[in-house]
């Protein structure tokens, strides 16, 4: 084993520790973050931005995109800080992750709701 391997697999310990800590102690306060207003979240999630953007040598702003009041970065490393804010703090509107796939079963519920009483009278009928 190399001097450079060595090494790394200690950086790694660390930061798996380090990562299983900071894991833990969202665990923690997210009951109590879940309580907050979405102002008081959002202030939350900018000063988590901040160390985040820190961490990841870059600038963090707020932003606004659609109409709502986002958290933005500049600089090189902006996409990996955007991430580690994202596995951190997801929003609820951020759809990342979640399955696309749509479910032909709720599609077609909707579609029968819509219908007319009638409508679905002789929909039932034909089936």
């Amino acid at each position: 084993m190399n001097k450079q391997y060595a090494k790394f697999l200690a950086s790694l310990r660390t930061a798996l520790t380090a990562n299983r800590k900071a894991g833990e102690a969202l665990a923690e306060y997210r009951p109590i973050y879940n309580k907050l207003s979405p102002e008081t979240q959002f202030v939350v999630r900018l000063e988590v931005a901040g160390e985040i953007a820190s961490a990841f040598e870059c600038e963090v702003r707020e932003s606004v995109y659609r109409g709502e009041k986002t958290i933005a970065f500049d600089g090189d490393r902006k996409s990996d800080a955007r991430n580690a804010l994202r596995y951190y703090f997801p929003t609820k509107s951020d759809s990342r992750g979640s399955d696309n796939k749509a479910d032909p079963v709720a599609d077609l519920l909707k579609k029968f709701n819509a219908l007319s009483a009638g409508e679905k009278r002789r929909f039932l009928k034909a089936i």
